[in-house]
């Protein structure tokens, strides 16, 4: 997996590359203009050791100024923790329970060509529980990725 892959996959990938000419990232293979927790990190790092104008080095970094001192308040409060994007959306589980869960297990286990829309309509007959197929087939995903 390239670089490239894995900054996409992780959310750090700096979609605004091409506006980085900030000469470090130019001349030297070390710095990579499409890591973007690099890009902020060194960005405020300039400015801490720089005389030069903000503005300039926000701008040189690919960046205004009013994102410059929004990186910089969230750095200040979080550390480079901050330069990672959070997952957004649920975070767990929320309609299928843990009994849910057994019961789709154990449907699995007793049909095991059972197809995700059959085992959901058979958990909205049996258990009233409205959700997607989608949802069971990332269930059952979950589920082969996590025991192989």
């Amino acid at each position: 997996m390239l670089k490239k892959d894995v900054l996409l996959e992780n959310g750090t990938f700096n979609k605004n590359h091409a506006k980085v000419t900030e000469q470090r990232f130019l001349d030297d293979d070390f710095y990579d203009p499409q890591d973007l927790v690099q890009i902020k990190y060194e960005m405020l790092r300039t400015a801490k050791e720089s005389s030069r104008n903000i503005k300039e080095i926000a701008i040189q970094f690919g960046f205004s100024r009013a994102a410059f001192y929004k990186i910089k308040a969230s750095f200040d409060k979080e550390g480079i923790s901050a330069f990672c994007p959070n997952r957004s959306g649920p975070k767990k589980a929320r309609k299928l329970t843990p009994e849910h869960q057994d019961f789709i297990d154990s449907y699995i286990a007793q049909n095991p060509k059972a197809s995700s829309g059959k085992i959901t309509d058979i958990l909205q007959s049996e258990r009233g529980l409205t959700i997607s197929r989608r949802t069971v087939e990332r269930y059952r995903r979950h589920q082969a990725e996590h025991y192989r």
